[in-house]
Formats: structure tokens, C-alpha cells, sequence
């Protein structure tokens, strides 16, 4: 056994001055991220780190950093082979270096408005919870640890850190699917140290589902 912090999603209380926010307009960016199609991504989440690390322990999450994911989505075409990641080549190169999803990192609390459509804010609250060796959580949360039915990612663990797990299903109706189905988890890693040719983002957002 061992404890995981998980992430219970709040709609009904909007708060963008917690120390972690789901959806909403404003992002920690200075300029908005774009797909490889030019469509402005989607704003999934926020954390400011030094107000989450006051409430909940997250093992390796830099303090005093700004933090915002975002994600291609589409209501009415396919795109979770935009977003996957499993440790091809292919899928590194045109999904993730590309930019269907991008981490910001930031020292700065500086926020920009979305450009397109958005998920409706959801406040967040926290809870600790057991998880058995041999269980596939399916719900979000905070380890560093590296959840069962996560594939082919071993190779990113010398300059990567997993952060946290994010559940589709997790995000309000109708955004359910918004990590491309229902079931799907997307896993944010931060960056260890500087920046290399192994190790060029800050950060790595990815999705993987069974």
C-alpha cells in the first residue's frame, strides 16, 4: 500500500485564488499555445505551486512556480492520437514536441485570457488516499510514484518527475471525454534540472488509456 493525494474536482465553487484550479479562461501564460494546426489549445488546469504545497505534500513540485496545462480538444472530431504518448518516436516528436499539449512553468503569477472555448472553473479540494500495489486508479491525483497502466515511459524517469494524474471523467459534464474518452488519464512531469537535448521542456503533458 501506499498514499496518494487525490484530487476531488469542486464545479459548483469557481475560485481562481486556490492553489489549483480546473478549466476556466485565465491560464499562468503570456502567450496563448498553439496546436500544429494553429487552433489555440485548451486549458485544463493551474496550480500555484506555493499555495498547494502549504495544503497537500507533493513530492518534487518546485515551489514559487506557476503552472498551467493545456491540451488539444475537439467536441466533434477525433483527437486522442493527437495527445497520446506511449514512448514512440512518432508520437513524441508530432505530439509532444510538436505542441498538441503544452506545460507552462513560470516564476511569474502573470495570467492571460483563453482565446477560445473553455472548461467551466472547478475549485479543487484533497483528500489522502491508499492505493494497493495492484490497483489502476482511475480518478485524479498527486504522486510520484508511477500508476499502474501507464506504458513506455520509463526512458523520461532520468530527467523527468511525474506530477500527478488527471482522470477525464473527473471534469464536469459535458467535458468527460475531454482527454479524448471518458476512461483515458493524462500524467504531467516536470522537468528535474536544466534544460538538454534529452530533457528540452520544462514540462510533459501526455495521455494514455486502455
Amino acid at each position: 500500500m501506499h498514499t496518494v493525494t487525490q484530487i476531488i474536482f469542486n464545479p459548483d465553487h469557481p475560485n481562481l485564488n486556490s492553489a489549483m484550479w480546473i478549466g476556466g479562461e485565465q491560464a499562468y501564460i503570456q502567450e496563448w499555445p498553439l496546436n500544429p494546426e494553429g487552433h489555440p489549445l485548451l486549458h485544463l488546469f493551474s496550480i500555484n505551486s506555493s499555495k498547494l504545497l502549504q495544503h497537500v505534500h507533493v513530492p518534487y513540485l518546485p515551489p514559487d512556480m506557476f503552472i498551467s496545462v493545456f491540451s488539444t480538444y475537439s467536441a466533434s472530431e477525433y483527437f486522442l492520437d493527437q495527445v497520446t504518448y506511449t514512448g514512440d518516436e512518432l508520437e513524441w516528436n508530432e505530439n509532444i514536441l510538436a505542441g498538441c499539449t503544452y506545460v507552462s512553468v513560470t516564476p511569474h503569477a502573470q495570467t492571460s485570457l483563453s482565446p477560445t472555448l473553455t472548461i467551466p472553473i472547478s475549485e479543487v479540494s484533497f483528500v489522502e488516499t491508499q492505493l494497493a500495489e495492484q490497483d489502476f486508479p482511475a480518478f485524479s491525483f498527486f504522486s510520484s510514484t508511477i500508476p499502474n497502466g501507464v506504458n513506455g515511459i520509463g526512458h523520461l524517469l532520468t530527467h523527468y518527475q511525474l506530477v500527478c494524474q488527471i482522470y477525464s471523467a473527473d471534469f464536469p459534464a459535458p467535458y468527460k471525454d475531454i482527454l479524448g474518452l471518458s476512461d483515458a488519464s493524462g500524467y504531467l512531469f516536470l522537468r528535474k534540472g536544466p534544460a538538454s537535448a534529452e530533457a528540452p521542456l520544462d514540462g510533459l503533458f501526455f495521455v494514455q488509456t486502455s
